[in-house]
C-alpha cells in the first residue's frame, strides 16, 4: 500500500542529461529538415535556422540550468512559476501550467510518439489493421509506465540505454554522410525564395525547428530525485542540449551531402532515402527501427519525467491526494504515472491528427509559460544563489522571453482556430480552481 513519504534521490547528472537528449531527439529530425529545405531558400539559410534555433533553445536551457539548481524540487517549471509569481498568482499560474500538461500536452505527445512507433514498426512486420494499431499504441504506453512504476532507477537506466542508442543513431547517420556524401550543396528553385522577406523566411524555419528542439525541460521536473542538484542539474541540462545542437547540425550537414537541397526537397522519407544513398533498399528498414528506438526513448522519458509535476500539484494539495504518494518500495508516484498512462492511452483512439490539432491550440499557452518563467527569473536573479551553483546572465533571459512572447503571437496569428482550443483548456483550468474544495 502506498504511504505518503518523501522522494529519494537516486539519480546523478547523466540521468538529467538522458532525460534532455531523450525528450528533446523524438522523430522530427528524421523529417523536419525536409520541410526547410522546401522552404528556404539556400543550404545557408537552412543552417542558418537550425543554428538561431539551437541558440533559442540554449538561452531558455542557460534560464532553466540555473532555476533548476536553485529549487531543485519535484516539477521543476511547475514550482519555478509558483514560487516566481508569489503567494497570490504563484499558484495559480502554476496550477494552470500543470492542468494544460495533464489535461492535452504530455497524454496527446504519448499518443502521437506511440502511434509513430507502431507506425514504423508496420514498415518491419507489415501493415496492421486499425484496432492492432491502436492495441499495440497503448500496449507501448503501458509497458513504459510500469517500467517507470517499477523503479526509480528501472526507469532511469532504461532512459540511458535509449538515449545512448539514439546517439549512436545520430552519429551513424553523421558518418554515412561523411563516407558516402556526393549531392553537394545546391540551392534548386522550387525552394523558397530570396525575395521573400527574411522575417517570414526565418519564422517558416523556426516552425519545424523548435518541434525538433522541443523536451529541454523534461530535465527540471525530475529535480526532486537528483543527487547533488546544484551541481548536477545544470550540468545535465546545458550539456544535453549543447549535445543535441551539436548532432543536429550535423546530421543536417549530413542529408545535405548525401541528397543535395534537391533530394531534401523531394524527400517524403528523409532518413531512409539518405541512408539509400549509402545502404540502398535496406536503408528503410534500418531507419524504420531507428525512429522506433527514437520514439521509445521518448515514451520513457514522458513516463519518468512528468508525473514528477502530477506528484507536485498533488502536495501542494490542487491535485488528487494519491498522486502525491509514492510507492512504498519503488519510491516512484505510481499513481501519476498510472494516471498519465490512462490519459495517454485514451488519447490513442483520438488519431493523431486530432491530438496535433489540440497540440497545436496549446503553442501559444505553453511559449506563454516559458515567457513567464523567464520575466520572474530576472527578478529571483536578484538574489543570490546556493553556493557552487550555475548563474545564468540576464541577457539570456531577457532573449529568450522576447522571443518567448514573439511565437506566442505567431501562434495566435497563424493558428487562431486551433488556439481558441486551448483558450478553453485553460479557461476549464480556471474553472476547476474555483471549484477545488479548501484544503
Amino acid at each position: 500500500m502506498a504511504q505518503r513519504a518523501e522522494a529519494q534521490r537516486q539519480l546523478g547528472g547523466l540521468d538529467v542529461g538522458a532525460v534532455v537528449v531523450g525528450a528533446i531527439v523524438g522523430v522530427g529530425i528524421f523529417f523536419a529538415p525536409a520541410t526547410l529545405a522546401r522552404d528556404l531558400p539556400s543550404p545557408g539559410w537552412m543552417l542558418g535556422v537550425w543554428g538561431l534555433g539551437g541558440l533559442v533553445t540554449l538561452l531558455g536551457a542557460l534560464v532553466l540550468a540555473d532555476l533548476g539548481g536553485r529549487m531543485p524540487q519535484a516539477g521543476g517549471l511547475y514550482v519555478f512559476l509558483r514560487e516566481g509569481y508569489g503567494e497570490r498568482r504563484g499558484p495559480l499560474v502554476a496550477f494552470l501550467y500543470g492542468w494544460a500538461n495533464l489535461l492535452i500536452v504530455q497524454p496527446g505527445a504519448l499518443a502521437i510518439i506511440a502511434l509513430v512507433l507502431v507506425a514504423n514498426l508496420e514498415v518491419l512486420v507489415g501493415e496492421l489493421p486499425r484496432a492492432a494499431q491502436s492495441g499495440l499504441g497503448i500496449a507501448a504506453i503501458a509497458g513504459f509506465s510500469a517500467t517507470n512504476i517499477l523503479g526509480l532507477k528501472t526507469g532511469a537506466g532504461v532512459q540511458r540505454t535509449l538515449t545512448a542508442a539514439k546517439v549512436l543513431i545520430l552519429v551513424a547517420l553523421i558518418g554515412l554522410g561523411a563516407a558516402f556524401g556526393q549531392a553537394g550543396f545546391e540551392a534548386l528553385p522550387q525552394g523558397g525564395s530570396d525575395s521573400e522577406p527574411w522575417a517570414a523566411l526565418v519564422a517558416a524555419g523556426l516552425i519545424p525547428v523548435m518541434f525538433s528542439f522541443g523536451g529541454w525541460q523534461h530535465g527540471t521536473w525530475i529535480g526532486g530525485v537528483v543527487k547533488d542538484p546544484v551541481r548536477a542539474i545544470p550540468r545535465g541540462i546545458l550539456g544535453g542540449v549543447i549535445v543535441v545542437i551539436a548532432a543536429y547540425m550535423a546530421v543536417n550537414l549530413a542529408y545535405l551531402a548525401l541528397l543535395g537541397q534537391g533530394g531534401m526537397q523531394a524527400s517524403q522519407a528523409l532518413a531512409a532515402e539518405a541512408g539509400a544513398v549509402a545502404l540502398g533498399d535496406a536503408a528503410g528498414t534500418v531507419l524504420a527501427v531507428a525512429v522506433v528506438i527514437s520514439a521509445a526513448g521518448v515514451l520513457n522519458t514522458i513516463c519518468l519525467a512528468f508525473p514528477w509535476v502530477i506528484y507536485a500539484m498533488s502536495r501542494d494539495g490542487v491535485f488528487v491526494e494519491a498522486a502525491g504518494r509514492l510507492h512504498p518500495r519503488a519510491n516512484t508516484p505510481a499513481f501519476a504515472i498510472g494516471l498519465q498512462g490512462v490519459l495517454g492511452s485514451a488519447a490513442v483512439f483520438l488519431g493523431i491528427e486530432r491530438i496535433d490539432a489540440m497540440l497545436a491550440g496549446l503553442a501559444f499557452a505553453e511559449w506563454g509559460f516559458y515567457a513567464l518563467i523567464a520575466v520572474a527569473y530576472l527578478w529571483m536573479r536578484k538574489e543570490p544563489g546556493p553556493e557552487g551553483g550555475f548563474s545564468a546572465p540576464g541577457w539570456a533571459a531577457g532573449g529568450f522571453a522576447l522571443v518567448a512572447i514573439g511565437i506566442v503571437i505567431g501562434a495566435l496569428v497563424v493558428k487562431p482556430v486551433e488556439s481558441a482550443v486551448g483558450v478553453g483548456v485553460l479557461v476549464a483550468g480556471l474553472v476547476v480552481w474555483r471549484l477545488r474544495p479548501a484544503r
